[in-house]
């Protein structure tokens, strides 16, 4: 082999090395890459839920914290119900732009799009159970991390209204199942709802 071949096989060689050193660096990353849309194609697939879930709320006025239990109950496309079993009987449905709160004193209605506010706080909840990308795109700045084994989904509102009373939101995950939502507001207040199969659901606190 002459000393030009040479040189140009060796530069080859070079080039080939680079390639599958860069594809060994991205092969990694192509495999943990996980985003907004594969986690809404993931939530997506799930027709229904019901879970037990379990509410703690720090006010900075009170000592401590507040805490209810209860169960959520989700179907798609645009029905979610949130009953609280204890401390206190509640029962909040919202259907499509219907909001309607029942405790034992009655029943009352309020149409979210009517409340901005209120209105983004549902379309973060039932955006990411529906997996509606394009929902939760428009009402928020997302940032995924994890994978589909364990997931988080970071959001901070667009509206002003919202944002001038939510700071954050954050709703962790596993698989296709949401296991936890923490909502910190714009004054410190914060909750932390905790989220499990209807099978292990918290025991209520006693009476």
């Amino acid at each position: 082999m002459s000393g030009t071949a040479a040189h140009a096989a060796t530069r080859a060689d070079c080039r080939s090395l680079a390639r599958l050193a860069l594809a060994l660096l991205l092969a990694p990353q192509l495999v943990l890459a996980f985003d907004l849309q594969e986690l809404t194609d993931m939530l997506r697939r799930v027709e229904a839920s019901s879970v037990a879930f379990e509410e703690i709320k720090h006010v900075s006025s009170l000592t401590a914290p507040l805490i209810r239990r209860g169960v959520l109950q989700y179907v798609r496309p645009d029905r979610l119900e949130m009953r609280v079993e204890s401390p206190f009987y509640e029962r909040v449905e919202i259907v499509a732009n219907d909001l309607t709160i029942e405790t034992k004193r009655g029943k009352r209605a309020v149409d979210l799009a009517s409340q901005p506010a209120a209105g983004a706080w549902v379309a973060s909840i039932r955006a990411t159970l529906a997996g509606d990308a394009e929902t939760l795109d428009r009402h928020f700045r997302s940032r995924v991390s994890g994978d589909k084994a364990r997931w988080k989904l970071e959001m901070t509102p667009r509206d002003r209204d919202f944002a001038a009373l939510v700071k954050r939101i954050e709703i962790e995950g596993a698989q296709a199942r949401v296991t936890a939502i923490e909502i910190e507001e714009v004054g410190g207040d914060r909750s932390v709802m905790t989220i499990t199969p209807i099978d292990a659901k918290p025991p209520a606190a006693p009476r």
